[in-house]
């Protein structure tokens, strides 16, 4: 578990050791490890700067010893208000660079997306624009192939009330998430890709080895997507 929170083999040695055997000299340390004198100095020094251990001078002498365990709860609280900042900064950006593309946006825009964060990159874009979407051509690899992140996806939906209307194939998996309507259709209108309509961006997720998604910024093409689903969905049958 040391090694979750940077510990190398050699600081998770020299730690244990201390913890084992408080208020230590580095001459006994050397020994309880078994490693070399040059190196265990190395160490102490380390796991001192990140505050993991500590000591006092006694004769002229250094007495190392294992800090308070609290340290440990201390690295995951700073790391986690990081982590608070830095999605409080990504927000900000986001919205900054969404208001720079609307002063530049004409008619219609396409972006080309490529691999698993191509893909996290649209479907978080999804999420932000905090709208119902519809799907269609959909087989549930999706899901599949990102477990961990769509679920986590699907709970940050569930936070923003978003729902969806999917139209699968017959046979597919269908995903189990709360607020989802899904309708089934014959094998016969299976598409070549998953395609996503929300707000007004159409997003094509093509099932090529490249995992490629197009997305088109464009009000027009939206709403011509849009009725196409609401035939399939009228031919959509629940299992």
């Amino acid at each position: 578990m040391l090694k979750e929170f940077g510990f190398t083999a050699s600081e998770e040695s020299v730690y244990l050791a201390l913890v084992k055997q408080e208020n230590s000299l580095a001459s006994e340390v050397i020994r309880a490890t078994r490693l070399h004198r040059a190196t265990v100095y190395d160490v102490l020094g380390r796991l001192i700067g990140k505050g993991f251990v500590g000591f006092v001078v006694r004769d002229g002498v250094k007495v190392y010893s294992a800090g308070n365990s609290s340290k440990f709860l201390d690295v995951v609280l700073e790391e986690k208000n990081s982590i608070e900042k830095k999605e409080v900064s990504a927000r900000k950006i986001a919205w900054k660079i969404g208001k720079l593309r609307k002063k530049v946006k004409g008619d219609s825009v396409t972006r080309v997306f490529v691999g698993s964060e191509g893909i996290k990159a649209v479907m978080n874009d999804i999420v932000e624009m905090g709208k119902n979407f519809v799907v269609f051509g959909s087989e549930g690899r999706f899901v599949e192939n990102m477990k961990d992140y769509t679920e986590q996806w699907a709970r940050r939906r569930e936070e923003k009330g978003i729902r969806a209307r999917i139209v699968m194939t017959e046979g597919s998996r269908a995903p189990v998430w709360k607020l989802n309507k899904i309708r089934f259709i014959d094998k016969n209108y299976v598409s070549p890709a998953s395609t996503f309509v929300y707000g007004d961006r159409v997003a094509m997720f093509l099932n090529n080895e490249a995992r490629t998604v197009v997305v088109v910024e464009s009000a027009g093409l939206a709403k011509s997507y849009l009725s196409y689903f609401r035939i399939l969905w009228g031919l959509g049958k629940n299992l």
